[in-house]
């Protein structure tokens, strides 16, 4: 089945989901990161690529920012701002023990050791002294529906947030072929971080203070 190529979409927040429908979606976006064949998430075993984005997922649910593409959910993002995370205090922490503790019952001592730099976020050092910008922690298109626009279009949603108020969109991504497609969409890289066990955290930036 062919789909048309998007050109602009909305993005909605996903709320009142049920367990199983968090752990589908979050299948479906371990699959998707399994499937680009790069990165830490391709190096460990699938069953434990597709168990650690299912818990990153109902994590990001949980803090209310996790977003799907239309009914169909084509794709899926997770995005918020610097701004915000700072009033979310003990919220924050729950989730965060509950994310470390499902990691360590649920995945193996070899996964966890590879995905352990991942959770360092080398942006969070590098813009520290910005009072406020956009973070994306997770973009993910579904495998059937790629090479379609999906991406693009998932982030014009964080872009529109940090052109509001003229502050920078940062990522990480631990791929090579995700740094190329971001710079298509319009980013660039800001820096490179070497990860324990080898391969490259990259970090990209959209700036809008001076659009």
């Amino acid at each position: 089945m062919s789909f048309p190529r998007v050109k602009s979409i909305g993005v909605v927040q996903l709320l009142n989901l049920t367990d199983e429908e968090i752990e589908s979606i979050g299948r479906r976006i371990g699959e998707a990161f399994y499937e680009e064949g790069e990165g830490v998430f391709a190096r460990i075993p699938r069953k434990d690529a597709v168990k650690a984005l299912e818990i990153m997922t109902e994590c990001y649910y949980r803090l209310g920012t996790l977003y799907a593409t239309s009914e169909r959910q084509e794709g899926y993002l997770a995005y918020w701002r610097k701004g915000e995370a700072k009033e979310w205090g003990m919220k924050m922490m729950r989730v965060s023990l509950h994310m470390a503790w499902r990691f360590l019952r649920e995945l193996s001592f070899h996964s966890l050791k590879k995905l352990i730099p991942l959770m360092n976020n080398p942006y969070e050092k590098i813009y520290q002294k910005e009072p406020d910008y956009v973070v994306v922690s997770m973009v993910a298109v579904r495998r059937e529906f790629q090479g379609q626009g999906f991406l693009r279009a998932l982030l014009e949603e964080p872009f529109r947030t940090a052109r509001e108020r003229s502050i920078p969109c940062v990522l990480d991504t631990d791929t090579e072929l995700k740094m190329k497609k971001y710079i298509a969409c319009g980013m660039k890289l800001s820096a490179e971080t070497p990860l324990k066990g080898g391969g490259c955290m990259y970090t990209m930036e959209r700036d809008f203070r001076d659009e």
